[in-house]
């Protein structure tokens, strides 16, 4: 799986190649349908695209197994989404009204490997994919902005708060 550009956010081409993977942007599809539909009746749908999802008491099994192997991560673009997190990220999307359709990438702030920044990490881990931008010390490469913009998400589980490389 090649990901098209760096950071990957919610207007990245979607090129799926497996069933699940078609089958998610099929539903991503279906709602946008009926956000369309229902439109004039104020119905609004979010999609929020998952990474890895790790609960508190994951971190150092699932990390410490990256850490020996981060082509692992490649499918998720070294990205992850803290369950925690993701329940702050639903409650926003709730309270929020007025967007209509909208996708957003439901992850955290950071990459999930231990890295000094994130594009020197993907130049020699992903070298033949481009940079749409200059991305920002360790931000994640399934970027969040959107979320952080729209429903206005603050980050409150980092993996440093879980689980420290040694």
């Amino acid at each position: 799986m090649e990901w098209p550009s760096f950071p990957v956010d919610e207007e990245a081409d979607t090129n799926p190649m497996d069933t699940y993977a078609i089958s998610k942007l099929c539903v991503e599809e279906t709602a946008r349908g009926f956000a369309r539909r229902f439109s004039q009746a104020g119905v609004d749908i979010y999609v929020l695209r998952l990474a890895a999802v790790i609960a508190p008491d994951e971190y150092e099994q699932y990390l410490l197994h990256w850490k020996e192997d981060p082509a692992e991560l490649k499918a998720v673009g070294w990205s992850y989404t803290d369950a925690c997190d993701f329940g702050q990220m639903c409650h926003l999307a709730v309270l929020r009204d007025g967007l209509g359709y909208q996708v957003f990438n439901a992850t955290n702030d950071e990459i999930t490997v231990e890295t000094e920044t994130t594009e020197g990490f993907l130049k020699r881990n992903a070298p033949e994919v481009m940079f749409t931008r200059e991305m920002e010390g360790r931000e994640a490469p399934l970027t969040n902005r959107k979320m952080k913009e729209m429903p206005r998400f603050q980050q409150d589980h980092s993996r440093e708060r879980y689980f420290a490389y040694t």
